[in-house]
């Protein structure tokens, strides 16, 4: 009897005639893996805010466990999976140590700035010329502010120095997103006059 050796689901015969029926190749499954990895990269950018990164980190650290636990493919992808989001949590515990100074008052933080900028031309150009503060703002050269300045060789004077920078350039953030348009960047902008006469912003 003539025997096909290059049909694996064709029985196999032997010396003794033993079916010996080759298995069918068994499929890699590594979606788990994949999922712990990209889980673990989206937590990166996701540090950009704590409530993404921590519903993120906690998945790609289980999926990968997993893996590793039941021995499955991509052993290599859920260690990455892993170690970016192990990371990503060591980062955002970090962060909190560093401000839990100024939790309690990150209300009053975020009322402040958004009334900074919505009268920036006003608080700017005070500032620039005699570093006069609005009462608002006085408070942060004060305790418990100070102290956390400190901790990093500041004051909230060299804050103020860096976002006039910002402002004279039209880089300052506005509370509601994007940068704003300020009248001292307006001020500030150079421009081209036409043959014709017409004003023309540069771009």
């Amino acid at each position: 009897m003539e025997q096909n050796y290059n049909n694996p689901q064709q029985p196999n015969y032997g010396y003794e005639g033993v079916n010996v029926t080759l298995p069918p190749k068994k499929e890699r499954k590594a979606g788990l893996a994949i999922a712990a990895l990209i889980l673990g990269i989206l937590c990166i950018p996701g540090l950009c805010c704590c409530c993404t990164n921590l519903l993120l980190a906690p998945f790609a650290i289980i999926f990968g466990i997993i893996v590793l636990v039941k021995h499955r493919d991509g052993t290599g992808l859920a260690i990455t999976g892993i170690v970016l989001a192990v990371l990503s949590l060591l980062v955002i515990v970090g962060v909190f140590f560093s401000i839990r100074e100024i939790i309690p008052y990150a209300d009053v933080i975020a009322n402040d700035y958004v009334q900074m900028m919505e009268n920036a031309d006003e608080v700017f150009t005070n500032y620039e010329a005699d570093q006069s503060l609005p009462d608002y703002l006085k408070k942060y050269t004060e305790e418990p502010y100070t102290s956390f300045f400190k901790k990093y060789d500041i004051t909230f004077y060299d804050v103020m120095d860096a976002l006039l920078v910002q402002y004279k350039q039209g880089t300052l953030q506005n509370p509601y997103g994007g940068a704003m348009t300020t009248s001292k960047a307006a001020e500030t902008e150079p421009i081209d006059i036409a043959p014709d006469g017409a004003i023309m912003f540069a771009a």
